[in-house]
Protein backbone atom coordinates (compact mmCIF):
# COMPACT_ATOMS: atom_id res chain seq x y z
CA UNK A 1 0.00 0.00 0.00
CA UNK A 2 2.65 2.41 -0.72
CA UNK A 3 0.56 4.58 -3.02
CA UNK A 4 -3.23 5.95 -2.47
CA UNK A 5 -3.89 7.22 -5.94
CA UNK A 6 -7.33 7.63 -6.62
CA UNK A 7 -9.91 5.18 -4.98
CA UNK A 8 -7.09 3.59 -3.59
CA UNK A 9 -4.77 2.76 -5.89
CA UNK A 10 -4.32 1.13 -9.17
CA UNK A 11 -3.67 -0.21 -12.27
CA UNK A 12 -3.24 2.31 -15.23
CA UNK A 13 -5.97 2.18 -17.70
CA UNK A 14 -5.37 2.74 -21.36
CA UNK A 15 -5.35 6.90 -22.10
CA UNK A 16 -8.21 7.94 -24.65
CA UNK A 17 -8.32 10.58 -27.33
CA UNK A 18 -6.07 13.68 -26.74
CA UNK A 19 -9.00 15.52 -28.01
CA UNK A 20 -12.88 15.96 -26.85
CA UNK A 21 -15.14 14.88 -29.83
CA UNK A 22 -18.10 17.02 -30.31
CA UNK A 23 -20.98 16.21 -27.96
CA UNK A 24 -23.46 16.11 -31.74
CA UNK A 25 -21.54 13.91 -33.37
CA UNK A 26 -24.61 11.74 -34.15
CA UNK A 27 -26.07 13.00 -37.74
CA UNK A 28 -29.71 13.22 -36.25
CA UNK A 29 -32.81 14.04 -38.46
CA UNK A 30 -33.81 16.01 -35.69
CA UNK A 31 -33.19 19.87 -34.86
CA UNK A 32 -33.78 19.36 -30.85
CA UNK A 33 -31.39 17.22 -29.73
CA UNK A 34 -33.14 15.97 -26.81
CA UNK A 35 -35.24 13.98 -29.69
CA UNK A 36 -32.03 11.90 -31.20
CA UNK A 37 -30.54 11.97 -27.44
CA UNK A 38 -33.88 10.91 -25.19
CA UNK A 39 -32.36 7.89 -23.83
CA UNK A 40 -28.59 9.75 -23.42
CA UNK A 41 -30.11 12.16 -21.39
CA UNK A 42 -32.02 9.80 -19.48
CA UNK A 43 -28.75 7.91 -18.68
CA UNK A 44 -26.40 10.89 -18.10
CA UNK A 45 -28.69 11.81 -15.71
CA UNK A 46 -28.47 8.16 -13.59
CA UNK A 47 -24.25 8.76 -13.49
CA UNK A 48 -24.89 12.50 -12.29
CA UNK A 49 -26.80 11.06 -9.33
CA UNK A 50 -24.65 8.28 -8.57
CA UNK A 51 -21.70 10.79 -8.65
CA UNK A 52 -23.02 13.30 -6.82
CA UNK A 53 -24.90 10.54 -3.83
CA UNK A 54 -21.02 9.35 -3.65
CA UNK A 55 -19.49 12.97 -3.49
CA UNK A 56 -22.22 14.07 -0.95
CA UNK A 57 -21.41 10.87 0.64
CA UNK A 58 -17.70 11.17 1.12
CA UNK A 59 -17.99 14.93 2.25
CA UNK A 60 -20.21 13.21 5.23
CA UNK A 61 -17.13 10.53 5.82
CA UNK A 62 -14.55 13.67 5.61
CA UNK A 63 -16.02 14.97 8.40
CA UNK A 64 -16.53 11.78 11.00
CA UNK A 65 -13.23 10.68 9.23
CA UNK A 66 -11.27 13.98 11.02
CA UNK A 67 -13.47 13.55 14.74
CA UNK A 68 -12.02 10.24 14.82
CA UNK A 69 -8.77 11.22 14.42
CA UNK A 70 -8.08 9.82 10.77
CA UNK A 71 -6.77 13.02 9.01
CA UNK A 72 -5.19 10.80 5.89
CA UNK A 73 -7.77 9.10 5.74
CA UNK A 74 -10.07 12.25 5.45
CA UNK A 75 -7.51 13.67 2.52
CA UNK A 76 -7.77 10.62 0.78
CA UNK A 77 -12.05 10.83 1.01
CA UNK A 78 -11.54 14.72 0.43
CA UNK A 79 -9.53 14.07 -2.87
CA UNK A 80 -12.16 11.87 -3.93
CA UNK A 81 -15.31 14.00 -3.28
CA UNK A 82 -13.25 16.37 -5.66
CA UNK A 83 -13.57 13.47 -8.03
CA UNK A 84 -16.60 12.62 -7.87
CA UNK A 85 -17.58 16.23 -8.01
CA UNK A 86 -15.97 17.02 -11.09
CA UNK A 87 -17.70 13.72 -13.47
CA UNK A 88 -21.44 14.92 -12.31
CA UNK A 89 -20.16 18.59 -13.65
CA UNK A 90 -19.62 16.98 -16.52
CA UNK A 91 -22.91 15.13 -17.25
CA UNK A 92 -24.54 18.11 -16.23
CA UNK A 93 -22.44 20.23 -18.84
CA UNK A 94 -23.49 17.43 -21.54
CA UNK A 95 -27.01 17.46 -20.44
CA UNK A 96 -27.71 20.94 -20.75
CA UNK A 97 -25.69 20.86 -23.99
CA UNK A 98 -28.63 18.01 -25.54
CA UNK A 99 -31.09 20.81 -24.47
CA UNK A 100 -32.12 18.01 -21.23
CA UNK A 101 -32.04 19.08 -17.28
CA UNK A 102 -30.26 17.50 -14.53
CA UNK A 103 -32.78 15.55 -11.91
CA UNK A 104 -31.07 15.49 -8.77
CA UNK A 105 -32.13 12.36 -6.51
CA UNK A 106 -32.84 13.75 -3.21
CA UNK A 107 -31.91 10.56 -0.55
CA UNK A 108 -30.73 9.91 2.84
CA UNK A 109 -26.51 9.65 3.33
CA UNK A 110 -25.31 6.79 5.37
CA UNK A 111 -22.68 8.19 7.49
CA UNK A 112 -21.50 5.57 10.35
CA UNK A 113 -18.21 5.56 11.88
CA UNK A 114 -14.97 5.96 9.67
CA UNK A 115 -14.17 2.14 9.95
CA UNK A 116 -17.89 1.29 7.99
CA UNK A 117 -17.17 4.62 5.81
CA UNK A 118 -14.24 2.59 4.28
CA UNK A 119 -16.03 -0.32 3.66
CA UNK A 120 -19.01 1.06 2.22
CA UNK A 121 -16.62 3.47 -0.13
CA UNK A 122 -14.65 0.32 -1.18
CA UNK A 123 -17.86 -1.76 -2.55
CA UNK A 124 -19.36 1.28 -3.94
CA UNK A 125 -16.55 1.81 -6.23
CA UNK A 126 -16.13 -2.12 -7.34
CA UNK A 127 -19.83 -1.66 -7.90
CA UNK A 128 -19.04 1.11 -10.25
CA UNK A 129 -16.38 -0.86 -11.66
CA UNK A 130 -17.91 -4.33 -12.14
CA UNK A 131 -21.55 -3.19 -12.96
CA UNK A 132 -23.23 0.35 -12.84
CA UNK A 133 -20.34 1.83 -15.74
CA UNK A 134 -20.55 -0.69 -18.29
CA UNK A 135 -23.69 -0.86 -18.19
CA UNK A 136 -24.39 2.84 -19.00
CA UNK A 137 -21.39 2.46 -21.56
CA UNK A 138 -23.20 -0.81 -23.43
CA UNK A 139 -26.47 1.55 -23.03
CA UNK A 140 -25.00 4.84 -24.79
CA UNK A 141 -24.20 2.91 -27.72
CA UNK A 142 -27.34 3.25 -29.27
CA UNK A 143 -27.60 6.66 -29.38
CA UNK A 144 -23.84 7.11 -30.67
CA UNK A 145 -23.04 10.56 -28.61
CA UNK A 146 -19.70 10.53 -28.55
CA UNK A 147 -18.81 13.36 -25.50
CA UNK A 148 -21.69 11.40 -23.21
CA UNK A 149 -19.52 8.07 -24.16
CA UNK A 150 -16.28 9.33 -23.66
CA UNK A 151 -16.80 10.94 -20.24
CA UNK A 152 -18.62 8.18 -18.85
CA UNK A 153 -15.56 6.08 -20.12
CA UNK A 154 -13.54 8.89 -17.94
CA UNK A 155 -15.70 8.35 -14.68
CA UNK A 156 -15.29 4.34 -15.32
CA UNK A 157 -11.08 4.66 -16.17
CA UNK A 158 -11.03 7.07 -12.98
CA UNK A 159 -12.61 4.31 -10.74
CA UNK A 160 -10.36 1.69 -11.88
CA UNK A 161 -7.19 2.98 -12.11
CA UNK A 162 -6.36 1.52 -8.49
CA UNK A 163 -8.92 -1.33 -8.55
CA UNK A 164 -6.22 -3.66 -7.01
CA UNK A 165 -6.14 -1.30 -3.37
CA UNK A 166 -9.57 -1.04 -3.47
CA UNK A 167 -10.08 -4.57 -3.00
CA UNK A 168 -7.78 -4.49 -0.30
CA UNK A 169 -9.27 -1.92 1.45
CA UNK A 170 -12.84 -4.04 1.27
CA UNK A 171 -11.33 -7.06 2.35
CA UNK A 172 -9.33 -6.08 5.43
CA UNK A 173 -11.56 -2.77 6.61
CA UNK A 174 -12.92 -5.55 8.72
CA UNK A 175 -11.40 -6.80 11.65
CA UNK A 176 -7.84 -5.74 10.29
CA UNK A 177 -9.19 -2.03 10.32
CA UNK A 178 -6.86 -0.57 12.67
CA UNK A 179 -3.92 -1.58 10.90
CA UNK A 180 -4.80 -0.56 7.53
CA UNK A 181 -5.95 2.71 9.19
CA UNK A 182 -2.25 2.97 10.75
CA UNK A 183 -0.89 2.02 6.94
CA UNK A 184 -2.74 5.05 5.80
CA UNK A 185 -2.01 7.45 8.05
CA UNK A 186 1.89 6.56 7.52
CA UNK A 187 1.97 7.50 4.30
CA UNK A 188 2.73 11.05 2.92
CA UNK A 189 0.15 12.12 0.96
CA UNK A 190 0.04 14.67 -2.01
CA UNK A 191 -3.48 14.33 -3.80
CA UNK A 192 -4.16 16.15 -7.44
CA UNK A 193 -7.24 15.54 -9.15
CA UNK A 194 -7.46 16.17 -13.21
CA UNK A 195 -10.16 18.96 -13.80
CA UNK A 196 -11.14 17.90 -17.26
CA UNK A 197 -11.44 13.94 -15.94
CA UNK A 198 -11.20 13.28 -12.81
CA UNK A 199 -8.59 11.33 -12.43
CA UNK A 200 -6.46 11.04 -9.02
CA UNK A 201 -2.90 10.96 -8.42
CA UNK A 202 -1.33 11.00 -5.08
CA UNK A 203 2.14 12.59 -6.17
CA UNK A 204 2.49 15.77 -8.06
CA UNK A 205 2.16 15.51 -11.29
CA UNK A 206 5.46 15.29 -13.60
CA UNK A 207 3.43 14.23 -17.07
CA UNK A 208 -0.01 14.26 -18.93
CA UNK A 209 -2.78 12.71 -17.38
CA UNK A 210 -2.59 9.61 -17.54
CA UNK A 211 -6.86 9.14 -18.39
CA UNK A 212 -7.72 11.84 -20.55
CA UNK A 213 -4.23 12.55 -22.07
CA UNK A 214 -4.22 16.44 -21.25
CA UNK A 215 -2.02 18.47 -20.12
CA UNK A 216 -0.85 18.35 -16.18
CA UNK A 217 -1.78 21.89 -16.16
CA UNK A 218 -5.32 21.00 -15.55
CA UNK A 219 -4.08 19.10 -12.29
CA UNK A 220 -5.98 20.87 -8.88
CA UNK A 221 -3.88 20.09 -5.72
CA UNK A 222 -6.04 19.04 -3.20
CA UNK A 223 -5.53 20.81 -0.20
CA UNK A 224 -6.58 19.26 3.67
CA UNK A 225 -9.58 19.23 4.93
CA UNK A 226 -10.40 20.84 8.03
CA UNK A 227 -13.22 20.27 10.45
CA UNK A 228 -16.14 22.48 10.12
CA UNK A 229 -16.99 24.66 13.00
CA UNK A 230 -20.05 23.65 14.29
Amino acid sequence: MDKVSRRNFFYLAVSLPLFPLHVYAKNGKNDDPKIDYFNTILILNQAFNAEMIAHKSYLGYIEKALVENHPNIAYMFHAFSFSEKIHADNYERIISNLGGKTKEVVVSLDIHDTKSNLKKAAEKELEKIIFFYPELLQKLESESCEEAIMNCMYSWKSHRQHEKKVKEIEKYSGSFFGSVANRIEKMDLDFHVCKICGSTIDVKPIAPCEICNRSLSHYKIVNRPTLLKK
